[in-house]
C-alpha cells in the first residue's frame, strides 16, 4: 500500500476537477461554502486521526516508564517485552506525525480547490449550456 493509497484511506477520496465542476454547476447561492464544508471534515477527520495515533504512542511510552522508575528496574522488568512496546510506541507516535503532515498539506489542497471553483463559477452558464447539448 503506497503512502498516498493510506493517507486517501485518512481523509477520504481527493477532490477532482469534475467534483468542482459539479459543485460550480448546482443551483446554490454559495457552492464556496459546500467545498469549505467538504475540507473542514476532511482536516478535522486527518487531525483527529493524527491526535488518537500520536496518543496511544505517548500513552504506551507512558504506561512503561513510570513503572519502571517507580520499581526496580534491573530485577522486574522483562526488558525484551519493553523494547517492543517501545518501538511500536515510536511507529505510533510517527504515524501521527505523518498524519498531522497529511493534515497540513489539506490547506494547500483547499486552496487550490477554491481557486478553481471561482474560475469555474464565473463559467457555470457555458458548462451547463454543454452538458445539456451533450445529453441532447
Amino acid at each position: 500500500m503506497t503512502l498516498r493509497a493510506w493517507s486517501a484511506g485518512v481523509v477520504g477520496r481527493a477532490v477532482h476537477v469534475s467534483d468542482l465542476i459539479d459543485l460550480a454547476t448546482i443551483e446554490s447561492d454559495d457552492p464556496h461554502a459546500l467545498l469549505t464544508a467538504i475540507y473542514e471534515w476532511k482536516y478535522q477527520h486527518a487531525s483527529t486521526a493524527a491526535k488518537a495515533t500520536a496518543g496511544a504512542g505517548s500513552a504506551a511510552i507512558l504506561a512503561t516508564v513510570l513503572p519502571i522508575l517507580q520499581t526496580q528496574p534491573i530485577e522486574n522488568t522483562n526488558w525484551p517485552w519493553l523494547v517492543i512496546a517501545w518501538v511500536a510506541a515510536g511507529v505510533l507516535v510517527l504515524a501521527g506525525g505523518v498524519l498531522f503532515g497529511i493534515a497540513r498539506r489539506l490547506h494547500a489542497e483547499f486552496v487550490a480547490a477554491q481557486a478553481l471553483l471561482s474560475e469555474l463559477v464565473e463559467v457555470r452558464t457555458f458548462i451547463r449550456r454543454y452538458r445539456a447539448e451533450g445529453q441532447s
